[in-house]
């Protein structure tokens, strides 16, 4: 079932030492010293901001243009259908 682990020899000296380093490990690691705070990386890849607003505006450029496109045949095909021969002039 469950186990029980047996009682540690460690004093509440050495408990608390590695209770504080436990605790200076931590702080360590949840707030590192950063150097280039407010610095550009200088190694970007090759996909950055601008390249991604290229690739996302001619995306968008070309939704447009074939949703025009469809529009306008769509427009086209209705006027066929309906005949506007007026013989009243």
């Amino acid at each position: 079932m469950d186990q029980v682990e047996p009682p540690t020899t460690e004093t509440v000296d050495e408990l608390r030492q590695r209770l504080n380093n436990m605790r200076r490990l931590m702080a360590e690691r949840i707030s590192p010293v950063n150097y280039n705070e407010g610095r550009r990386t200088t190694n970007e890849g090759l996909i950055d901001g601008t390249f991604m607003s290229f690739t996302f505006g001619a995306a968008l450029v070309v939704i447009i243009s074939v949703s025009v496109y469809a529009f306008y045949n769509l427009y086209v095909a209705i006027l066929k259908k309906i005949p506007h021969n007026h013989d009243e002039l």
